[in-house]
């Protein structure tokens, strides 16, 4: 009896959580590809280092250079850059691909959670 009503309670927390979080990180990874990746160099401005690269109709481009992985780079050093091409003035230097995986792996999770525990009350009404 108890084992039943705990089986129920994670299936409703595995699956009324879990569904809304994977599909909310698939929808970010698939925003995500949206990014262009590109080669960027540091280079020297009036307010400081920035970051600058060429989008795909051969615009320069220049985006601030405070970011994790362009911390410590000097002048002339390469960095990759992801631009958006709707928007290519706006560059992040992270990967992109990384969007959205801690909601996809915490929503396939909970909803294997959900469905294991789905699959336990049901053996445990004949048992």
């Amino acid at each position: 009896s108890m084992a039943g009503i705990i089986s129920e309670i994670l299936t409703l927390v595995g699956l009324v959580a879990g569904v809304p979080l994977l599909i909310i990180g698939l929808i970010v990874r698939g925003i995500s590809h949206r990014w262009v990746k590109t080669d960027g160099v540091i280079a020297v401005s009036k307010n400081g280092s920035v970051i600058r690269w060429f989008d795909e109709e051969g615009d320069v481009h220049a985006g601030h250079q405070n970011t994790h992985e362009s911390h410590g780079l000097v002048p002339g050093d390469d960095i990759i850059v992801w631009f958006l091409p709707r928007s290519p003035e706006r560059c992040r230097t992270d990967d992109p691909s990384h969007d959205g995986r801690a909601l996809r792996l915490t929503g396939i999770i909970l909803v294997g959670v959900g469905v294991v525990s789905a699959i336990v009350g049901f053996v445990l009404m004949f048992v």
